[in-house]
């Protein structure tokens, strides 16, 4: 596929194939600016052709399987990436970082792809749902438009349900059945549900996530010598370690950081204070992380590793602002991620 993420596409296959989204699985998501290439499994069908084409993507009859696809279900991506108007400096950044990544890992940040649901936000829906302003968080995910002119015109429309069904773009398909609901006159909080699952879901992890950069950020700014970039977000930055020893890559090459620390208790007493402060600051006490809101759990536990370890990192000059870069990255660590730290990162010797 090209120019479609791997949403875009299963909601386009299900459309085709009358089939609920639900029925359509796959082990990761895929970025929107790139062609790529991944596994979906496809359940409910009587039929399947060896080819199905559509605008942008193309499917292949590969198999089949008793079990869905679920996420992590594979073992790690290829990347092959060709990057144009490389400066003189980011291409040095970039030399001077590839031995040292290869050695010791990046860290390990979700990518700004997993923040694509509050670019153009002014908060997390998450913050809105904890109190109970359903009205601002809806607002909040049918709002986020880039186009002002979009923006503007539905925000006039509000509450004129009809007319604000018929400002909305034709390709917003559940969004527009969050719409109908509430034309039905149903509240704030029960349009909600009218969006799949793994939607809702989204705004628990796109919170979630940006918790967990928080966390790592303040880690490293604290711990490491470091540099420091843009995420490509608002005005987020990451915090990279530029120095590290033998000995202390050791200790931390292994850390796990937990999303929240309640039923995974961090072993590390000093990522475990970060944590207590992060969620301080923002509010988020014990008994916040119990609560449910629209049908779904606002905070899940896992655990993510600090340190991401690419395979095969390989940069090769094109031209004299042109380097193609390829490597391995295990499962749920971002490319964009390596990107800036490879190139964006000065390391002071």
């Amino acid at each position: 596929k090209v120019d479609l993420n791997t949403i875009d596409v299963v909601r386009e296959l299900a459309k085709r194939f009358s089939l609920p989204v639900k029925n359509i699985t796959f082990a990761g998501l895929k970025d929107k600016n790139a062609v790529t290439e991944q596994h979906l499994a496809i359940k409910g069908l009587k039929k399947f052709p060896k080819e199905v084409e559509g605008k942008n993507y193309k499917l292949s009859l590969v198999g089949f399987s008793d079990q869905p696809l679920k996420l992590g279900n594979f073992k790690g991506n290829y990347f092959e990436i060709v990057v144009r108007n490389v400066s003189k400096k980011e291409r040095i950044n970039a030399e001077k970082n590839v031995d040292f990544i290869q050695k010791y890992g990046f860290a390990n940040y979700f990518g700004e792809q997993r923040f694509g649901s509050v670019k153009n936000a002014k908060e997390f829906i998450v913050k809105h749902l904890l109190a109970h302003k359903y009205e601002e968080a809806l607002q909040e995910y049918l709002f986020s438009y880039s186009d002002w002119k979009i923006k503007r015109r539905l925000k006039r429309l509000w509450g004129n349900w009809r007319k604000y069904l018929n400002a909305m773009p034709q390709q917003a398909i559940y969004e527009r059945k969050l719409v109908e609901e509430l034309a039905k006159g149903v509240s704030y909080k029960q349009a909600f549900l009218a969006l799949p699952k793994n939607i809702r879901l989204m705004f628990a992890f796109t919170y979630q996530s940006y918790l967990w950069n928080r966390f790592l950020y303040r880690f490293i700014v604290r711990y490491f010598p470091f540099c420091e970039v843009p995420q490509g977000i608002k005005d987020w930055t990451y915090a990279f370690y530029t120095h590290m020893s033998d000995t202390l890559f050791e200790k931390v090459k292994n850390l796990e950081i937990p999303y929240l620390g309640r039923e995974y208790k961090p072993s590390d007493l000093k990522v475990e204070r970060i944590i207590e402060e992060v969620l301080s600051e923002e509010g988020i006490s014990e008994e916040t992380l119990n609560q449910e809101r629209i049908g779904i759990r606002l905070f899940a536990d896992g655990v993510r590793k600090a340190v991401a370890m690419p395979r095969d990192l390989k940069m090769k000059r094109l031209s004299k602002s042109t380097v193609k870069v390829s490597f391995i990255l295990p499962p749920g660590s971002y490319a964009t991620v390596l990107l800036r730290k490879l190139f964006l990162c000065q390391r002071v010797q």
